[in-house]
């Protein structure tokens, strides 16, 4: 199916994703028999519930064929025609009666089917949350945030037809059709024979459509992942502030408008495809009753049939052509629908690179003796080292600093104390016990991270703080603000501790951000400090204030920090200079000044060049 002249990216070789990668995905989509059992097999559940369905389904469809035959044969063959008017008004009443108790059951039906399809909605969104979030860190970093959205959002809303009512149609439909074929058989062989001759032409067209439309919908969701990512990126604070900086608001208005107007056209040939199929079947469910009236009126002419059973085969073709054409139209649902399971199952099916371990860090009995034997890692098998060879050891309750050029490797060897990620080679011990072996949630217990750019949710400072320990007291939460030096502030603010800090934090200035992020740790009391230092870009007051927090946090805890002014280290235990993904060097900083080398050559760009920046954070 052509895509148009419309592409993702304007002009040239670059662009957002493009038709030929849209095609590509689209290719070779059939009936998956494994995907489908699977999206059945989310029902499990809840198949008490679809029993009751399905038995409401049957009465329905039971009760649905009496009024043809009440109709035609009680009401205007023994009634009308007989001009016996108490059976004209018995059989009425009958037919209200049945109208009623079939209405009230499929408001009940309807009600369990998709209580039973929203049920299992939330099932895939809450899977797929989890399972995103068992992802390592660099899964986050591999992929835009807007697109994970939109495979939670808008992939399982896209399936919401199919959960909610194709399973439903499906039963429903079978059981009309053949309790439907069953009493026209029983009325007349020779009419129920004519009425079926036209079935085929049903049927025949669906395999196509079917698949242009499960293609086109693989198509529509890419594109509204598309969407959603770039909406997720300008709508951010950060995002949007990049693109007031550099005036680029046009820009993004022509990218979305592509994308908008890309949706629009895919929506509408997909909303189109089928037109012709199902004028081709209306046509046909026309010329059915036509030819019924036809032989019907010449076996009455012959006396072979009365006008009542006439009668009652026209009111039952509707009941034998509507699930015939619903039939064909659920094909085409099935077969677009999974794309979209096959799209939500993708992510599933990922196994996390970092996996749990199974025992239990007692928190209490932690001493805090980290150690890093010959650890290398590298991001990718195509990519160098980050990490080569790597042994660091720090000792319980002492500061190790890390100091080097950007880009040396400093925030990849902190990363693997927390498992963020796991060493290629090599092991990372915590007091003896290799940390794969641990449970991560226990683990990271008694890991305090203070990076350099604190996140903080669009809610309150309370709920901020207490994010690190949800049954901190208020007593307990003033107090760790007390020692981060950011009670004062927050005291000074009209809604004090309930003020909304808006997205990321972005009505606090940087250094009120990192002292909440210190009072967060310290809230959480944990016996191992891991701070990626974030004076380097603050002003001196804030950075006075920040360092005595920091005294605070790290008083009598193992800690690891990331250097970027030395001024911040020199009194640390231990200083370890990276450089390329190797340490080659480590020692007290006058050890290490006298002899020589990066640290030195570091030193005097800090403390001897009148004019030195500050070493980039990493």
């Amino acid at each position: 199916m052509g895509m148009g002249g419309m592409g993702w990216g304007g002009g040239g070789g670059g662009g957002w994703g493009g038709r030929a990668e849209l095609r590509e995905l689209a290719k070779g989509q059939t009936f998956d028999l494994p995907i489908a059992r699977r999206a059945i097999a989310a029902f499990r559940p809840y198949r008490w519930r679809a029993l009751a369905t399905a038995g409401m389904i049957f009465v329905s469809s039971a009760l649905g064929t009496l009024p043809p035959l009440l109709t035609g044969v009680y009401i205007v063959q023994h009634g009308i025609l007989a001009r016996h008017l108490h059976v004209v008004f018995l059989y009425t009443a009958v037919l209200v009666a049945v109208a009623l108790a079939s209405g009230l059951i499929g408001v009940l039906q309807n009600w369990y089917s998709n209580m039973i399809g929203q049920a299992v909605m939330a099932d895939f969104r809450q899977r797929l949350f989890e399972h995103i979030h068992g992802q390592p860190l660099r899964y986050f970093t591999d992929n835009q945030s807007g697109q994970l959205v939109s495979r939670v959002t808008n992939d399982v809303n896209a399936i919401q037809t199919v959960v909610t009512s194709t399973l439903v149609s499906v039963v429903s439909n079978v059981l009309v059709l053949v309790t439907t074929a069953g009493i026209m058989f029983a009325l007349n062989w020779k009419l129920t024979v004519v009425a079926l001759l036209v079935v085929p032409a049903f049927v025949a067209p669906t395999q196509r459509v079917g698949r242009l439309r499960q293609n086109l919908q693989r198509q529509i969701q890419m594109a509204l992942a598309r969407m959603t990512a770039q909406l997720t990126e300008t709508f951010g604070v950060s995002g949007a502030l990049l693109v007031k900086a550099f005036a680029r608001e046009k820009f993004e208005f022509g990218r979305f408008r592509e994308n908008n107007q890309e949706v629009r056209r895919l929506n509408v040939q997909s909303s189109l495809i089928g037109r012709w199929l199902f004028m081709w079947l209306g046509l046909f469910g026309s010329l059915g009753p036509a030819i019924l009236y036809a032989v019907g009126g010449y076996l009455y002419i012959h006396h072979a049939i009365s006008i009542g059973i006439i009668l009652a085969f026209v009111g039952y073709l509707g009941r034998l052509y509507s699930p015939i054409s619903q039939i064909a139209q659920l094909h085409v649902n099935v077969l677009t629908s999974l794309a979209l399971f096959r799209r939500i199952f993708e992510i599933l099916d990922r196994t996390p690179e970092i996996q749990d371990g199974t025992e239990v860090v007692d928190a209490a009995s932690v001493r805090g003796h980290v150690a890093l034997e010959d650890v290398s890692f590298r991001y990718a098998p195509d990519l160098p080292l980050a990490l080569n060879r790597v042994t660091l050891e720090m000792e319980p309750g002492r500061l190790v600093a890390l100091v080097g050029p950007s880009g040396a490797g400093k925030t990849t060897l902190m990363s693997m104390i927390s498992r963020y990620h796991d060493p290629s080679e090599g092991r990372v011990l915590l007091d003896g016990r290799d940390i794969r072996r641990l449970r991560l949630e226990s683990l990271r217990g008694v890991i305090g991270l203070v990076p350099q750019e604190p996140f903080l949710f669009h809610d309150t400072l309370l709920t901020n703080l207490l994010y690190a320990r949800p049954e901190a007291s208020r007593a307990e939460v003033e107090a760790a603000c007390r020692a981060a030096q950011i009670h004062d502030v927050i005291e000074a603010m009209p809604q004090g501790y309930d003020t909304v800090v808006g997205e990321r934090g972005y009505r606090l200035s940087g250094g009120e951000k990192q002292r909440v992020a210190i009072a967060r740790v310290l809230l959480r009391a944990p016996r191992i400090v891991l701070l990626d230092e974030a004076t380097s870009s603050l002003d001196t007051l804030s950075e006075r204030r920040i360092q005595a927090a920091l005294e605070h946090l790290l008083e009598g805890r193992t800690a690891l920090v990331i250097a970027h002014r030395l001024s911040t280290v020199l009194a640390a235990d231990r200083i370890a200079v990276v450089d390329h993904g190797a340490i080659v060097g480590v020692g007290r900083h006058q050890d290490l000044l006298a002899a020589g080398g990066l640290y030195a050559r570091i030193y005097r760009e800090q403390f001897e060049t009148p004019l030195a920046a500050a070493a980039p954070a990493d």
